[in-house]
């Protein structure tokens, strides 16, 4: 069974969000998605549209492999509308040691990406075969950026120009691999040149799917390294405050490089603006294991990203709180389901076996809601110190996310085998939807 309000794909694998746009009176949300199985593969972007953020239409493959440098691979990358057209960017994948026992992966790890562009004249229908181009071709040894691992192409639109910024790998003094930031810009969005780079911290060894915006004049940074942890996901995305100069492309870190979600399922999201321009983002929740039939992989609810008070809130969409409208006092985990509750000192919640705790920090237990699986993952999990605990907590299938006081924090999870039980030793309320 699907969730409801959380976009899943029919059917198969997926992850990254990808070209995450709002254009021509619609949300135009892609993904990385292998059309074969429920695991990691060839990458093609899947196609999905909405009018509201809440209810979304799958309309199928947009991007496929049609060329010798994507041959094995569209991966993530954004779009941007110029002149009425949809622009896409992605990075074209070509393997250089096909494993000969399976096509859709390589030996060694041994690939070369490029970072290249797809120009839809409507955004529904693309043309593989005629309308791509490559625009950034592999890195040589020694060059600006690494052969194998330069991907994610973010871009934007400034003042005449546009930006595009991209995740690459370098080695340092001691030969430890170190992540970097690219930046190029283009007077027509189609020829880029290289501009600078950005190494200022060292945090895992490669930095995926770099969004760069600003919100209440204050630009933020999102980044998700890779290889940062000893236990759980050895992957998370982070988010700060930072300053990139748009006159000669320098970038400084200006705050703590914290958590985008303390639950730290959510991976490589991607920001767009909404019809009213505010920034929002999706974010792709792994699923370690496929125990809900033959697809895997879910997206979060569309959140708002917000500035003020020197902290960077991610609150859920407008749109989808105001679907919650119907009071209820039976909790069904199957059916969208949101729980208010005010949390004291040493309180708990326990939703159908995932129980919330109140000791200074917000702690997560979802261990007697999880599945034995081959991968290392976090089953408590727990924000920074809060000085209350005020819980807006949506739960929908497979997926619960905790907004904590207005979304200051958030802490989300994949849950599987929930009941249909609340325990709490205070005060909740629990809405539906209709």
């Amino acid at each position: 069974m699907h969730p409801k309000l959380h976009l899943s794909p029919n059917k198969n694998w997926c992850n990254d969000p990808v070209g995450f746009i709002y254009y021509q009176g619609q949300y135009h949300l892609f993904y990385q998605y292998f059309p074969y199985g429920c695991t990691w593969g060839t990458m093609h972007w899947y196609h999905a549209v909405s009018k509201d953020l809440v209810h979304w239409q799958n309309l199928g493959i947009a991007l496929y492999p049609s060329k010798y440098y994507d041959a094995n691979g569209c991966f993530s990358g954004s779009s941007i509308e110029v002149d009425g057209k949809m622009y896409i960017y992605y990075t074209s994948v070509k393997y250089l040691q096909p494993n000969p026992e399976n096509i859709h992966k390589t030996l060694n790890d041994a690939f070369e990406a490029s970072q290249s562009m797809l120009i839809s004249e409507d955004g529904i229908h693309f043309d593989n075969i005629n309308q791509k181009r490559l625009i950034i071709p592999a890195f040589k040894e020694n060059e600006i950026g690494h052969p194998t691992h330069t991907r994610d192409p973010k871009v934007w639109f400034y003042n005449g120009k546009y930006y595009m910024v991209i995740v690459s790998k370098y080695f340092d003094e001691h030969n430890h691999g170190q992540g970097q930031l690219l930046f190029y810009t283009s007077d027509d969005a189609i020829n880029w040149s290289y501009q600078n780079n950005y190494r200022g911290v060292q945090l895992g060894d490669m930095w995926e799917c770099p969004d760069i915006f600003t919100v209440n004049q204050q630009q933020l940074l999102i980044m998700s390294p890779e290889r940062t942890e000893t236990h759980g996901y050895p992957s998370h995305t982070r988010i700060t405050t930072c300053y990139f100069n748009h006159e000669n492309c320098t970038m400084s870190q200006l705050g703590e490089l914290r958590f985008l979600d303390y639950g730290r399922d959510l991976y490589a999201p991607q920001t767009t603006l909404d019809q009213d321009g505010n920034r929002i983002f999706v974010g792709w929740m792994r699923m370690p294991v496929k125990d809900q039939g033959d697809w895997r992989g879910l997206f979060t609810m569309p959140r708002i990203i917000e500035y003020h008070d020197n902290h960077i809130y991610t609150d859920v969409h407008p749109n989808i709180k105001n679907q919650f409208i119907v009071d209820t006092q039976q909790f069904d985990y199957q059916k969208p389901t949101m729980i208010h509750v005010c949390l004291k000192h040493g309180d708990s919640i326990n939703i159908g076996g995932y129980v919330l705790t109140y000791q200074d920090c917000l702690l997560a237990n979802r261990e007697n809601v999880f599945i034995d699986c081959d991968e290392d993952v976090d089953l408590i999990c727990q924000t920074p110190p809060i000085d209350y605990c005020e819980l807006d907590i949506y739960i929908d299938q497979y997926i619960i996310e905790t907004y904590v006081n207005h979304g200051y924090y958030v802490l989300s999870h994949i849950v599987y085998h929930l009941d249909n039980t609340i325990q709490c030793n205070c005060k909740y309320e629990i809405k539906t939807v209709k």
